[in-house]
């Protein structure tokens, strides 16, 4: 089994109700008050008022991703930069307001700011203007696990030298009530800035080293098939022998995720384990926004982020915060 590519962290962003900076993200999530996102302050300048929310979110949190590595990024050909950004529920209340607007009084009332963002990839695409990405820009879409699959993708882009820089990401919005509402947990973005494990950046400072494993247990999660495919994945994590003092798992009550949280608890140990139970079909933000979290937290402690979805797709991150390198 090859394992996994890793990634350098060198810069972080985090725009959510009540975590409007890195070091907030482990905090419960909070449901959002009125006008909590100020645009003017957020995001100053032009052309970003009548965006959709979600998209506002994603140029927040890159924005105060690159700010936080300096001028470095600002040097690089735009042939070097590339983003990849995880979502689910970004756009769904969106086009469920599209949808209402057709039937009650016709296409010729929706609003030309809004109209492309029908499609999911404009939310990552509009980083592409905003911050000259030439080399590539991906959406992953999925729940609970696009985020961390959005730093797989990264991760592989760079080892295949597509790219020098990657901004990597996810971003939520609620749906409407009648989707299904959603939660605190999936509204806002998180960015993180990543280059290739062993390339040196002038004047860089490293959060620190992330990797991505993922996994398919199926919907119906059974328990000995879930150890079946998730052991060899735990095997490897370990196998450098850095211990892993905490896990984070992102949850559901669907049969997959009762099938995972029975895994996880046979095999703990004494580690301290959080575990955030949310809807089956949530969006991808939460596993994302605690990697930020155990990055942003200044210590050295290795931490693992788990996530799973109801159909069974499971993303497992292997977070080593800290400058020091990795064996």
């Amino acid at each position: 089994m090859n394992a996994p590519v890793r990634v350098r962290v060198l810069g972080l962003g985090m725009i959510a109700p009540g975590a409007l900076r890195p070091a907030r993200a482990l905090e419960p999530p909070a449901e959002p008050f009125p006008d909590w996102f100020d645009t003017q302050a957020l995001l100053p300048g032009r052309g970003y008022r009548k965006l959709p929310p979600a998209c506002r979110y994603l140029l927040a949190a890159a924005r105060s991703a690159l700010d936080d590595t300096g001028t470095w990024f600002a040097g690089l050909s735009p042939r070097d930069r590339a983003a990849v950004i995880g979502g689910n529920n970004a756009g769904a209340a969106l086009q469920d307001d599209f949808d209402r607007t057709v039937i009650a009084t016709g296409a010729a009332d929706l609003s030309p700011a809004r109209v492309p963002y029908m499609a999911l990839s404009m939310f990552g695409g509009r980083l592409a203007p905003e911050h000259g990405l030439q080399a590539l820009v991906l959406t992953t879409n999925s729940p609970a696990v696009a985020g961390l699959e959005a730093v797989q993708t990264a991760a592989r882009a760079l080892a295949a030298g597509r790219a020098t820089a990657v901004l990597a990401g996810a971003v939520e919005d609620r749906p409407t009530p009648v989707q299904g509402g959603g939660s605190a947990h999936d509204l806002g973005a998180a960015v993180l800035v990543c280059v290739q494990e062993g390339v040196s950046v002038a004047g860089e400072r490293a959060y620190g080293h992330c990797s991505v494993r993922g996994a398919f247990v199926g919907a119906a999660g059974g328990v000995p098939e879930t150890s079946d495919v998730l052991d060899p994945l735990w095997k490897e994590l370990l196998a450098d022998g850095r211990p892993v003092a905490r896990i984070d798992a992102v949850l559901d009550d669907s049969p997959a995720g009762a099938a995972v949280a029975r895994w996880l608890t046979a095999r703990a140990g004494d580690r301290a384990v959080t575990i955030l139970t949310r809807p089956p079909g949530s969006g991808s933000l939460a596993p994302l926004r605690r990697v930020v979290g155990r990055m942003a937290a200044g210590t050295a402690e290795r931490a693992v982020v788990l996530a799973v979805s109801a159909h069974g797709h499971v993303s497992i991150a292997d977070v080593l915060p800290g400058t020091a390198g990795v064996p």
